[in-house]
């Protein structure tokens, strides 16, 4: 059982309610019938190493070491270091651009998004997600997702990216809500379940991927989000 009883729900976004590997995916594919001749790497490679810039760069960008446009800007340049084209920063900006339109165009939620949340709608619900506020506030919208939260935070609004225990910290101040009352939902085992329990949250992981993983006693583990009403009213 919960040590308190709930008041509020803390959700992430991308992977949690929105569908973002589907978004990129259709975004990759647009960009490597466009531009994969130059890159002379396979669609596959693609997505590949495009993740492996996101984690670099925009982990620099959580650290407040660059803006975001210039962790955009960087992902870019780097994927096309081994190419023949030799881009200026405009060119850069202007081939993530045209990503980034893609992407936007397949903003989705996941089908058990809605229905979740409707069934919890009598607890203060939030958002608490890295990146940018105007981004993620936009996702939510584009999703038909943003009515339901009183309050939608991220790393750009609190001053501290997850994991750091601050962030958490940050959102229940502002919820006016002690962390031990919070429920906290993502799909990162370490950067949202466990992160979220070590800030003193109920941490739960929403294991998508069903992957049998082993999260630890103090983690509640589900694997999809219509698992959460009855999780909830099972615990208090």
């Amino acid at each position: 059982m919960f040590l308190e009883s709930p008041s509020a729900i803390l959700f992430d976004v991308d992977g949690t309610l929105m569908d973002d590997d589907r978004a990129v995916l259709s975004a990759l594919t647009l960009f490597h019938s466009r531009l994969g001749p130059e890159l002379g790497i396979s669609a596959d490679d693609l997505v590949t190493r495009w993740r492996e810039l996101l984690n670099l760069h925009f982990g620099r960008y959580l650290a407040g070491e660059i803006t975001m446009q210039e962790q955009r800007r960087a992902r870019v340049v780097d994927l096309f270091t081994d190419s023949k084209i030799n881009l200026s920063p405009e060119m850069a900006d202007g081939i993530f651009a045209a990503y980034e339109s893609d992407y936007r165009a397949s903003w989705t939620a996941y089908p058990d998004a809605l229905p979740a949340l409707q069934m919890i709608n009598g607890y203060v619900l939030a958002v608490l997600s890295n990146g940018d506020l105007a981004q993620q506030t936009q996702k939510l919208r584009v999703c038909g997702l943003a009515c339901h939260f009183s309050e939608i935070f991220t790393s750009s609004s609190v001053g501290y990216s997850k994991p750091d225990p601050e962030a958490f910290a940050r959102a229940c101040q502002r919820l006016g809500i002690p962390p031990k009352r919070c429920i906290y939902v993502g799909d990162s085992l370490e950067f949202d379940a466990r992160a979220s329990a070590a800030a003193g949250l109920i941490g739960v992981w929403l294991d998508r991927a069903c992957s049998g993983a082993e999260s630890g006693s103090e983690i509640r583990a589900i694997q999809s989000l219509l698992e959460l009403p009855a999780l909830i009213h099972a615990q208090i």
